[in-house]
C-alpha cells in the first residue's frame, strides 16, 4: 500500500512539475514574442478619456491602432442603470443595453 502512495505522490509531483514548466515556457514565448512584435512596448488597450465632450480614445498594440469613438446618447433603461449601486450586475446591464448603439457606432467609424 505504501508503495502505490509514494508512486502517486511521485506522478502527482512530476505532472505538477510539467504543467508549471509549461506554463513557463509559454510566459516567456510570448514575452520574447512581444518584444519582437512591439519592441518591448505594452500591447494592452488603453482608453483615454476626452475632458471636455463624451469623446474617448481607444490605443491598441502599444499605439499601432487608434480608434476615436463617441459615447452613444444614454436612453431612459441606460440612465437607470447608472443609478445602480457599483456591482458587476450594473455593468453586465450597461454592456447589454449599450452594445447595440456601440456596434453600429464603430461600424460607422471603421466604415464597414
Amino acid at each position: 500500500m505504501k508503495k502505490r502512495i509514494k508512486k502517486a505522490a511521485v506522478i502527482a509531483a512530476f505532472g505538477y512539475i510539467s504543467v508549471m514548466g509549461l506554463g513557463y515556457g509559454m510566459l516567456k514565448a510570448a514575452q520574447q514574442t512581444r518584444q519582437t512584435l512591439y519592441g518591448g512596448t505594452p500591447v494592452m488597450a488603453q482608453v483615454t478619456q476626452q475632458q471636455s465632450s463624451s469623446a474617448a480614445e481607444v490605443t491598441l498594440g502599444g499605439g499601432e491602432w487608434k480608434l476615436q469613438l463617441q459615447k452613444p446618447e444614454l436612453s431612459g433603461a441606460a440612465k437607470a442603470a447608472e443609478a445602480l449601486p457599483p456591482s458587476m450586475g450594473k455593468l453586465l446591464l450597461r454592456l447589454w443595453i449599450l452594445s447595440d448603439a456601440v456596434a453600429t457606432q464603430t461600424a460607422e467609424t471603421i466604415g464597414i
